[in-house]
């Protein structure tokens, strides 16, 4: 057997960050043999997440590739491997750094700077404005793949209410509630459909005018059925980071336009011609809703061009060959 075969044959390690992995989630035709290790669901996800990182290492030896399905398990396992010399080298899935300026964050950002320092280290970006902006929050060149996530065909739901006027807003991850209750509380005439976690909903309850409707931790199919019930969908974020585009998709499945924060992440998905990006400036928000819940055969288009863009750049053939890109670089 050859040098070039035994480098082809050797087997890629593929950690998720969460145990029960569906097939969908599972990339197609690589050129490696694949082994799946799963993290545990815990109570704290971080101590999911290095019981994962712990199971993967022990599995493998020196020099084997580990990619992570979760960015930060990555980085817990640089360090490990720093720390206990140990030498594997490590695929990290599309980084999620914010910038914040908190201690935590401080600490975090050094140790990502520390391992996309790493020649052993590879990363992949949902963006290349948001690669871009890394390398300037984080003070260094490196190398990154560009990986679109990955859009379920299977995320749709079709509406059972005449809900007119009616917007949704949900998520969790950098949302700006804030600025999304000060938007309501401009427009008494539409109704808006928030779903957020109970935490979240703790926090902001006593602000709430009359027209949002409140869902709180509903189960997937419920979600994807509030969403289908409104009229358009609404993502004000308070993040440059990736946030928001699983709900793309799903809006997308959902033949819903998309209404969302202008960020170096979100302006990659949607544009003038497959939805409608803004500022933080919330009269220019109150005129695009009005404007395009006048205009039902624009925000129509909008969203079908939507769809056929991510089922043409973000299917699972375009996210398995953008993975195998990334596992070459680590060979």
């Amino acid at each position: 057997m050859t040098a070039f075969s035994q480098k082809i044959n050797r087997p890629i390690f593929i950690l998720y960050g969460f145990p029960n992995v569906s097939d969908e989630y599972k990339p197609q035709n690589l050129r490696q043999q694949i082994h799946y290790v799963e993290s545990p669901r815990t109570k704290k996800r971080i101590i999911g997440w290095c019981i994962g990182c712990y199971r993967v290492l022990k599995q493998t030896k020196a020099n084997d590739i580990i990619f992570c399905w979760y960015d930060f398990q990555a980085v817990i396992i640089y360090w490990i491997c720093m720390l206990m010399r140990r030498r594997r080298k490590i695929c990290c899935l599309n980084i999620l750094l914010k910038k914040k300026d908190t201690i935590v964050n401080r600490i975090v950002r050094y140790m990502y700077r520390k391992a996309l320092l790493s020649k052993n280290f590879h990363a992949s970006v949902t963006s290349p404005y948001y690669g871009e902006k890394l390398k300037e929050w984080l003070g260094i060149d490196f190398k990154y793949v560009i990986i679109h996530d990955l859009f379920h065909t299977n995320w749709t739901a079709k509406s059972t209410a005449n809900k007119e006027n009616t917007l949704f807003v949900g998520g969790g991850n950098g949302r700006d509630w804030p600025f999304a209750i000060r938007l309501a509380k401009k427009m008494p005439h539409v109704y808006f459909t928030f779903v957020m976690r109970q935490d979240v909903y703790n926090k902001y309850k006593n602000e709430l005018p009359i027209n949002i409707k409140i869902k709180t931790s509903i189960p997937f199919k419920d979600f994807m059925q509030e969403m289908a019930n409104s009229t358009m969908v609404c993502l004000p974020l308070d993040t440059e980071a990736p946030a928001g585009l699983m709900v793309v998709f799903q809006a997308a499945g959902c033949e819903k336009m998309v209404l969302i924060t202008k960020t170096v992440t979100s302006q990659e998905y949607i544009t003038s011609e497959r939805g409608c990006t803004l500022g933080n400036n919330i009269d220019d928000w109150i005129s695009a809703i009005n404007y395009y819940l006048s205009h039902k055969t624009e925000r129509q288009q909008k969203a079908r061009t939507l769809y056929n863009y991510l089922n043409l750049q973000c299917g699972i053939k375009q996210y398995s060959q953008g993975i195998q890109a990334l596992i070459d670089q680590c060979e």
